[in-house]
């Protein structure tokens, strides 16, 4: 009977041992399946170079592992240097939209926690997964749950990403689908997936900035040789902000100038989302706009700094107009230490499934766009000072229309446009009548203001579109010169310009002056295929007028005239 009772205990024995073995070999084997796991994991995630992807696949295997039902990723978002925080940049399981604690409602993406020394921020940076609920299920860290609205995701676990100790964001887990949470024992997995994780993350955003960076490098390369032979103004800036707006998927450009007289800023040149027409009229100088004080604005702040401005939190933008700012970069521009003027971009754009470019609520400028417009802004200071020499050189200084010297090189121009074109182009000679006369009896004093005032009238003639040229040739004479114009055309657009003259009263030194003005046109190409035949045709309609008695535009049908060989 001993015996039977020892056999019974050794049986008894080996079958505990082999209970034993067996509970062994299963969390072997689920321990070999989780480094399986996080192996393929991490060979997955090394390769996604596209951080919304490596997010959604860094979620997808933890919901797969443990069933969750929602979960979310919040990345440190410092572009602000001075409010850091966790901001949402991918979620899964969750509302678009949130209430928040001001009872207003909010994308999702546009949840955030700010960086602090509570106790939820000390547990993040321990760098361990841990639970935000107790058994009961209601949060753990309750200051801070009922400070940030922590209930919007839902969750249970939140798992800290960290990199060499610096914190990079956090994964929250929700309960599982069959309303339990993760168990304890479970967290040493998500841990190890959390380091492979944050290791790509790092990685990606690096190769991201990279990109960026290049990117930016190819944008300043390809502008600069693109405008590196530009003198007109208007068009530099615009392409500079075109391209501003492109590279950086902003909204809304404007380039600002300082006005050395008024001490103030004026916006000159805008591109982006703005109806073309009050584009168009903005860069013409036909609407004007308003202008700031040094130091006034995120514009005025850059100019009173001379440095960068970034603001990437609505509510810390003075909100200005209609539509609400999301984010606004400036930049200034800065000539032998000089403000010149300055640079601002306002909200970020995202492209649409159909492909059009839409708000991006959620889009911020960060260091890189930064580098990006100073880059921009540094060539366009350059560039500006250069136009503005080259200006010099062609404008007259009493009137501000183009001098001679110029219209000779766009007359050339235009002619060979309209020859490949095989479109017509007028040319206007205007004469301010009996002007002699006129400076004799008030003065040359007086006969500049008026020159300068009848300039003024003669250069807002010119239609919509910039594609008109103003022109003093000497003394009281001045030319116009209108491309793809047929003579009616430009019969009508002088005599519309000469009764203006006559109508004008001009007050100088307390009394009131007027004059008249002749005008003679001429077209190419029944009237000359070249300047010089042109503005000899245009020359003896203009000494018709004046011996018609003056005040008046004439144009002479001519024979086609075909220069000399």
């Amino acid at each position: 009977m001993a015996e039977q009772g020892d056999d019974q205990r050794v049986i008894a024995q080996l079958r505990a041992e082999l209970e034993y073995y067996r509970d062994k070999a299963i969390k072997l084997d689920e321990r070999v399946f989780q480094m399986r796991a996080l192996l393929q994991s991490g060979k997955g995630f090394s390769e996604i170079l596209n951080l919304d992807a490596l997010m959604q696949a860094f979620m997808a295997v933890c919901r797969e592992r443990y069933g969750v039902r929602n979960s979310a990723v919040l990345l440190v978002d410092d572009l602000d240097a001075d409010n850091v925080f966790l901001r949402t940049r991918a979620y899964h399981g969750l509302p678009h939209t949130f209430i928040g604690r001001d009872g207003e409602c909010e994308e999702m993406l546009l949840y955030r926690i700010p960086q602090d020394d509570g106790l939820l921020w000390q547990m993040i940076k321990q760098g361990e997964a841990f639970s935000v609920r107790d058994l009961d299920g209601q949060p753990r860290y309750t200051t801070a749950n009922e400070r940030w609205n922590l209930e919007v995701f839902q969750s249970s676990v939140w798992l800290p990403l960290l990199r060499g100790g610096r914190v990079l964001g956090i994964l929250t887990l929700g309960e599982c689908e069959d309303g339990s949470q993760i168990n304890e024992w479970d967290y040493h997995f998500l841990d190890e997936i959390a380091a492979v994780a944050a290791t790509n993350i790092d990685s990606t955003l690096k190769y991201e900035k990279n990109e960026r960076i290049l990117n930016n490098l190819r944008t300043l390369y390809d502008v600069n040789q693109q405008l590196a032979n530009v003198n007109d103004f208007k068009l530099l800036t615009i392409e500079t902000l075109r391209t501003a707006v492109e590279a950086l998927h902003a909204q809304k450009a404007n380039l600002m100038l300082y006005d050395t007289d008024r001490k103030l800023l004026e916006i000159k040149v805008v591109w982006g989302n703005i109806p073309k027409q009050t584009r168009d009229a903005i860069n013409d100088g036909r609407l004007s706009t308003k202008s700031f004080a040094i130091g006034e604005g995120v514009a005025g702040l850059a100019a009173e700094t001379r440095k960068p401005v970034r603001r990437n939190d609505r509510q810390n933008i003075e909100q200005l107009g209609r539509n609400t700012v999301h984010c606004i970069m400036s930049v200034p521009l800065l000539y032998g230490g000089k403000i010149m003027g300055v640079m601002t971009l306002t909200n970020r754009t995202r492209t649409d499934k159909d492909g059009t470019e839409v708000l991006n609520p959620m889009g911020r400028f960060d260091a890189e766009d930064q580098q990006l417009l100073l880059g921009l802004a540094d060539q366009a200071a350059v560039n500006l000072h250069k136009a503005r020499l080259y200006d010099a050189s062609i404008t007259d200084r009493l009137t501000g229309l183009y001098n001679a010297r110029h219209f000779e090189q766009q007359i050339a121009d235009g002619v060979e446009t309209a020859t490949y074109s095989d479109e017509p182009l007028c040319l206007a000679i205007m004469d301010i009548d009996h002007f002699k006369r006129f400076n004799d009896t008030h003065g040359h004093t007086a006969g500049d203001f008026v020159l300068a005032e009848t300039a003024t009238l003669f250069n807002a003639t010119r239609r919509e579109g910039g594609k008109d040229a103003c022109f003093r040739y000497g003394g009281e004479e001045f030319c116009m010169v209108l491309p793809n114009t047929t003579v009616a055309e430009a019969l009508e657009l002088l005599e519309a310009f000469r009764e203006d003259v006559a109508k004008a009263t001009f007050n100088f030194a307390g009394e009131d002056l007027q004059v008249t003005v002749s005008v003679g046109v001429a077209c190419f190409p029944d009237d000359g295929t070249t300047g010089p035949l042109l503005f000899k045709q245009a020359d003896k309609a203009l000494f018709a007028a004046k011996e018609a008695g003056r005040n008046r535009v004439m144009h002479l049908p001519a024979k086609r005239c075909v220069a000399a060989v």
